[in-house]
Formats: C-alpha cells, structure tokens, sequence
C-alpha cells in the first residue's frame, strides 16, 4: 500500500512539473527579410542554434517567417528581433543594422528601399 501511494505521489509530481516547464516554452512568428538558404543558415544555423533559451528555430524562406520555440525565462522576443537584426535582416518593426546588412552576401540583399 504505502509503494502505490509512493508511485503515485511520484507521478502527480511528475506530471505537475512537466506542466510548470511546459508554460516557460513560447513561440513566435518573426518576420524577417531573409531571401535565400544563406540567409537561413546564417541567422537558424549559425546563431539561433547556439542563442540560450532557444529550442527549435525554422525559417519558410516562401514567406520569410521565422518560427522559434523559446524558453521565456532564458530569452525574449525583442532580444531575438534584436540579434536578427545585428545580422543584418529585418525582423518585424525593427530594422536592419545597416552596418551588418553591407556585410551580407549580394544575394542576401533586398533592396535597402525595403529595409527602410
């Protein structure tokens, strides 16, 4: 008796926490003004990878949609909007480094008009 009652406690604790650890993770849509497969690795492969707090990071290079599963208590969305906009891309209202973006690759580029 007293292990049935041990095993379920176990288990109600279990499932609470998973819960708890289950509300830290937030997504987000970000748009940006990447273009190519370039663009993809530079900001999903080469940055958001290694970004702490973030958990999965896909980009639909169609639209330019960037899609991040976040921890919220590890990471923001404004700092995940700031960081793709260091590399030069736009992401939602907050422009491109201008700086970062002469730096990109020729077929990164969008018309700085777009940028703006």
């Amino acid at each position: 008796m007293k292990r049935l009652i041990l095993i379920m406690l176990i288990c109600i604790t279990n499932l609470a926490f998973g819960q708890i650890n289950n509300k830290k993770i937030e997504t987000v849509k970000i748009q940006t003004s990447a273009i190519c497969d370039m663009c993809e690795d530079l900001i999903v492969q080469q940055n958001l990878a290694f970004e702490k707090g973030v958990r999965y990071a896909e980009m639909d290079l169609k639209t330019g949609v960037l899609t991040v599963n976040y921890r919220k208590d590890k990471t923001s969305v404004s700092h995940l909007r700031s960081l793709i906009s260091s590399l030069g891309y736009r992401a939602d209202s907050v422009k491109a480094d201008s700086l970062a973006y002469e730096n990109l690759h020729f077929c990164c580029k969008k018309p700085f008009e777009d940028e703006k």
